[in-house]
């Protein structure tokens, strides 16, 4: 539940953003320590005459007091800190991407990462599991400090191969030297992945929550609405980003949180309909980072991708399980098909029986035939519209 003095104030100022919009003033006051009021309305992403009305109702609670600026008091000090967990402001220069050096009070977050990716299982291609740098994984979870997603905040990750909630638990140990977020869930359908999520939590004392779920289904029940921010690096289909949303949105306490979204760079035409989804889904969009993402492999993507920083303003709609295309290899399946040289059937990587890599077909042989030589079906067409085959 929100807090009640936020909730309050929310409801005193008929804000529309509600209690995650006094407590955007609120950060941004904790974060300055003394800060003019226009700052802290700009930071909060709120008017003037918003700003100014919350801090009138603060002001009444005595929890904020005027002293060249606007401050807590000291009872507003406690509040913040232990109602909601706003700790000592961490001062972070985030470089927006992979080709700027990262500062260097994060460098042993970074480093304690990457040697736990030595271990990390790998990627199951059939899942579209592409994971990123460890580099991108801690400059998510500084961004996600930074824009007030983390900190004092319930944080569920849709699917996590790019291991962010090990990257947020380090930057909150090794960084703040405290916990950042009050609760990390990871759902996921990799049993392997999630494992291994828990031997780096267990390894680094620090807490975070797994449970195996196909997000095919809706959520359960106990995780809906429970969480203020979710996170998520969708399969790189339409399909994938509207359900991997969907699930996200799910789990937003009231409709109104925060979001942290990862996608490959699109064609115009393919962009436009992705964000005709967010809107559609009620997500507005604060902030776009092109090339943000770095990947290790993920040629499909050109090894980088884009971070959607999104708003939640809308309630789930009613939960139903999903039933169309999802992966690649479903919604695109000729970017993933071969033909058997010896008997002219196509196989699809990954669908049914059908190995997940054309090294793996090749050596268990046609499914049909059992011949062990292929060529790929491209999406390349002759003028007379047959599809040229290459290996």
């Amino acid at each position: 539940m929100p807090d009640p003095i936020l909730t309050d104030v929310a409801t005193a100022t008929n804000l529309r953003e509600g209690p995650a919009g006094v407590e955007a003033v609120v950060r941004e006051i904790v974060r300055a320590g003394n800060i003019r009021l226009a700052d802290a309305a700009r930071g909060a992403r709120l008017p003037l005459p918003v700003a100014t009305a919350i801090r009138r109702e603060l002001e009444k609670r005595g929890l904020l007091q005027r002293d060249h600026g606007l401050a807590l008091s000291e009872t507003g000090q406690r509040w913040a800190r232990d109602e909601l967990g706003l700790g000592e402001p961490l001062q972070l220069h985030i470089p927006l991407r992979p080709t700027h050096p990262l500062p260097s009070q994060l460098h042993l977050a970074e480093s304690t990462l990457q040697d736990l990716l030595t271990a990390a299982p790998a990627a199951d291609v059939t899942l579209d599991q592409a994971p990123c740098t460890a580099e991108t994984a801690i400059r998510r979870a500084a961004l996600l400090y930074q824009c007030g997603g983390l900190e004092g905040r319930r944080v569920l990750l849709i699917g996590d191969d790019d291991s962010v909630s090990v990257a947020c638990a380090l930057l909150g140990k090794l960084v703040a030297s405290r916990p950042l977020a009050r609760r990390i869930m990871v759902l996921d359908i990799d049993p392997k992945r999630l494992s291994f999520i828990r031997d780096c939590a267990s390894r680094h004392g620090v807490e975070i929550e797994t449970l195996q779920h196909d997000l095919r289904q809706p959520l359960p029940a106990e995780l809906s609405g429970a969480f203020d921010t979710f996170i998520t690096d969708p399969p790189y289909t339409l399909e994938g980003a509207k359900l991997f949303l969907t699930r996200g949105i799910e789990g937003i306490e009231a409709g109104r949180g925060q979001a942290m979204f990862s996608f490959g760079h699109t064609a115009p035409s393919q962009r436009i309909a992705l964000q005709a989804t967010m809107a559609e889904l009620g997500l507005a969009i604060t902030a776009l980072h092109p090339g943000f993402n770095s990947y290790s492999g993920a040629a499909i993507l050109g090894a980088t991708s884009e971070l959607y920083e999104l708003q939640v303003h809308a309630m789930a709609k009613a939960s139903e399980a999903w039933t169309g295309p999802l992966y690649t290899a479903e919604a695109n399946p000729k970017q993933s098909q071969y033909r058997c040289l010896s008997c002219s059937r196509k196989w699809t990587l990954g669908l049914k029986s059908v190995p997940a890599t054309i090294s793996e077909l090749k050596e268990k042989g046609c499914p049909q035939c059992g011949a062990k030589k292929f060529d790929r079906v491209t999406g390349k067409k002759t003028r007379d519209n047959t599809f040229i085959l290459r290996t």
